[in-house]
């Protein structure tokens, strides 16, 4: 019995191992002091990663709105001063400038948050309707000047003796009028050179291109479906863009056309006007377009 009695009481006061831990703890406040005391602070960054707190913790969601000129964190304890002003125009500012449509001043109301949405949707259908009359007042400008332009081509064809030599056609969308030379006319088979003979033809050309130097112009290359097997141009897509820029280049160089408003692209066999199974289908679809776009304005 006086054995457990000795044993119990060697229990009283603080373990060993806290000793051990308290050190411990002396030790790491020591380090982080010890850190502390040789670290600098970059002003700069400091101010920036107090006024991102400032922004994420706001007392206010719109901060400055209802502070004058800041959220309140952001511009330090000073606004405290005057805290009780701030909470009583927070309301009066709020439905002035930033809670014009706020939709929770109706909550309860279900008669007024229906006519609020009524309202919007009216004022998003109105806005709708604007973008489709104004859609079809320029579609009807496109058409009226397009056509225009169609006829106006037409009779300058006709005037140059070109009939036999073009075609001409319109875009679907009256975004262009074009005009299309057979290749066989201008160039040998796989060359990008323009023949003696049709420069002239390219020169009358030129002159209706003038007449429309103020818009957009752009020069296409066309070819048929068959593989090139000889000559400089390893496939389709090359002919036809060379033959495009050497075409523009000429008339630009002969008709003093406006470099800036002409555009040329090749486009191989990736646009026929015609079947590629007949070598009448074929020869059509080797063709330069001319391609004169129709501005809204005119």
């Amino acid at each position: 019995m006086s054995r457990r009695k000795k044993e119990e009481s060697s229990g009283s006061g603080s373990p060993a191992w806290m000793a051990t831990f308290s050190d411990l703890m002396n030790l790491l406040l020591c380090f982080f002091v010890l850190l502390f005391s040789m670290s600098s602070v970059d002003p700069a960054k400091f101010d920036e990663m107090a006024q991102s707190f400032a922004n994420t913790f706001s007392f206010f969601k719109a901060g400055g709105a209802f502070v004058g000129d800041g959220n309140l964190i952001a511009n330090g304890a000073t606004q405290l001063n005057n805290l009780d002003e701030h909470i009583n125009n927070t309301g009066e500012k709020a439905d002035s400038s930033v809670n014009k449509d706020n939709i929770y001043e109706f909550e309860g109301d279900t008669e007024k948050l229906l006519e609020y949405y009524e309202n919007k949707v009216a004022e998003l259908e109105g806005k709708v309707e604007d973008l489709e009359n104004k859609e079809q007042y320029a579609q009807g400008q496109r058409e009226e000047t397009a056509s225009s332009m169609y006829d106006e081509i037409s009779e300058l064809a006709d005037r140059y003796n070109l009939g036999s030599y073009v075609e001409f056609g319109m875009d679907k969308a009256y975004n262009y009028v074009k005009i299309d030379v057979k290749g066989s006319v201008l160039f040998k088979t796989n060359s990008a050179e323009i023949r003696e003979d049709a420069k002239p033809i390219l020169l009358k050309i030129g002159d209706i291109l003038k007449e429309y130097d103020d818009f957009g112009i752009e020069i296409i290359g066309h070819t048929d479906n068959v593989p090139i097997k000889s000559g400089p141009y390893p496939d389709n897509d090359y002919l036809s863009a060379a033959r495009a820029i050497e075409t523009a280049q000429y008339l630009i160089g002969a008709k003093n056309l406006d470099p800036a408003k002409i555009l040329f692209s090749g486009k191989g066999e990736r646009e026929p006007v015609d079947t590629n199974s007949t070598e009448e289908g074929r020869s059509r679809n080797r063709r330069i377009e001319f391609r004169i776009y129709t501005p809204t304005d005119r």
